[in-house]
């Protein structure tokens, strides 16, 4: 089809695709169709483009018979033209108690994602336009979002695309008139219980009696939101170096320039993620905050303060992070977890039992089976040489280890919950592997050890 024979609609939709997967590849989508005019509409130009699309229709069974002619349209829809479809229906009482738009958004995308990954598609497709744009970048300004969150939407964000998102609703509506698409109207998006219905019907159409060219000096923000991002770049290079984030450097920065500078970063290692402004608000604890000690920002990241940086780290909340349960008789054969080996050998009372690449533990004075896990604050142990116990934070400190290895620290513990041994995450140029508690050592009358070491 020549370029001559395409709508401007038609045109804008092939020119994203061109512009963002190239002229040779040919891309796949999974297209999300409600039903309604904006994801019918987008139905009907992949379609009339060769574009190739499995559409995934989501029935949160909200609106009973009148969700079903939903899914009924969009069914007999894909099948008429020849397009692969496939259904979820969801219980909406899962969703009672939480942000319901918020809570059918994720359910959604659970299932976009979950088709993607089985058919292998280039991207998630769905009909966001200019209309739906100016309306996200309204309510962040309405929220309180930072400046930088202000540049709303993407055509393209890696993983949905947005071919319509120039595209106003009006020409949308002017295009599916035109072609006599068939769409259905959900009739709670003409109430205003919801923020996005409330600026829709209430306040956005009246505002251009009041503000002629109000909808292009919103999306004029996003530019200048582009370039407070450009900004706050320049500013990461200069406060943070391979080691993290530079403690001096950070807590020079304005409170508010600091919460924008945390989000940037938290951006760059996960695209999408979405942070609470109570979450970036424990800022003010990190003047005050230890080494070693952490806030918790998001539920899979946490802020560690290690000596003079702090450093994004991944993992959720402290829990019991349990490897495995091993008996006496799986050890005896040889355990290994990555590079660390447990076995059971004769013990022989020597100076072997005291070097520092291999910890060595009486068999017998071990309370099987023992649990290998990593350590969490609050643990205690009874390091060998000692008369009282040690928490294994301070241990681990007092033996040079980096509040960012920390985490991947180790403990062996008993049936009885008594921790026998510290294993230390390796490093280069550190001989000493971890400590034994005193309660396990090897005597001269030891018969068997549960030996401990690092493989190669």
């Amino acid at each position: 089809m020549s370029k001559s024979e395409l709508s401007p609609i038609e045109e804008t939709v092939e020119q994203n695709v061109t512009t963002t997967f190239g002229k040779k590849k040919t891309p796949s989508f999974i297209l999300g169709v409600s039903g309604g005019m904006d994801s019918m509409c987008l139905l009907y130009i992949f379609k009339k483009l060769g574009i190739s699309t499995f559409v995934v229709h989501v029935n949160y069974k909200k609106r009973g018979r009148a969700s079903e002619k939903d899914e009924q349209l969009v069914v007999d829809t894909a099948r008429k033209w020849g397009i692969d479809c496939t259904t979820f229906e969801v219980e909406p009482k899962e969703g009672e108690g939480y942000n319901f738009q918020q809570w059918a958004r994720n359910k959604r995308y659970e299932h976009f994602e979950e088709v993607l990954e089985r058919k292998k598609a280039d991207g998630i497709a769905v009909a966001h336009h200019r209309d739906d744009q100016i309306e996200t970048i309204l309510q962040k300004i309405f929220r309180g979002g930072g400046l930088a969150s202000w540049s709303g939407m993407e055509v393209w964000d890696g993983r949905v695309f947005r071919p319509l998102l120039t595209v106003s609703r009006e020409e949308i509506k002017t295009y599916v008139e035109k072609n006599a698409i068939s769409y259905r109207t959900d009739e709670s998006n003409l109430t205003s219980d919801f923020a996005r219905n409330l600026l829709r019907n209430e306040w956005l159409t009246e505002l251009s009696n009041f503000f002629p060219g109000w909808k292009k000096n919103v999306l004029r923000i996003r530019k200048q939101a582009g370039c407070f991002e450009y900004a706050l770049q320049w500013i990461a290079d200069k406060v943070t170096d391979e080691n993290g984030i530079i403690r001096k450097q950070f807590q020079s920065l304005e409170e508010d320039l600091q919460k924008s500078l945390l989000l940037h970063l938290l951006k760059k290692e996960e695209e999408g993620i979405e942070v609470t402004n109570h979450s970036l608000s424990q800022i003010e604890k990190l003047e005050t905050l230890q080494t070693g000690k952490t806030i918790q920002l998001t539920a899979d990241y946490l802020l560690l303060r290690d000596r003079e940086y702090y450093r994004l780290i991944s993992g959720g909340p402290e829990e019991k992070k349990v490897i495995e349960t091993l008996s006496r008789s799986r050890v005896a054969s040889n355990y290994r977890y990555n590079k660390l080996l447990l076995t059971i050998s004769e013990c022989t009372f020597s100076e072997e039992l005291f070097n520092d690449k291999t910890l060595f533990m009486d068999v017998d004075k071990i309370s099987w089976p023992v649990t290998l896990r990593h350590w969490w604050h609050g643990d205690q142990f009874k390091p060998l040489g000692m008369q009282g116990h040690q928490s294994v934070a301070d241990h681990l400190t007092n033996r040079k280890i980096s509040a960012a290895r920390k985490r991947d620290a180790f403990v062996i513990e008993s049936f009885e919950e008594t921790i026998c041994a510290v294993i230390f995450p390796p490093i280069k140029k550190r001989i000493k592997i971890g400590t034994i508690s005193e309660e396990v050592k090897c005597e001269v009358n030891t018969g068997k050890c549960l030996e401990i070491k690092y493989s190669q």
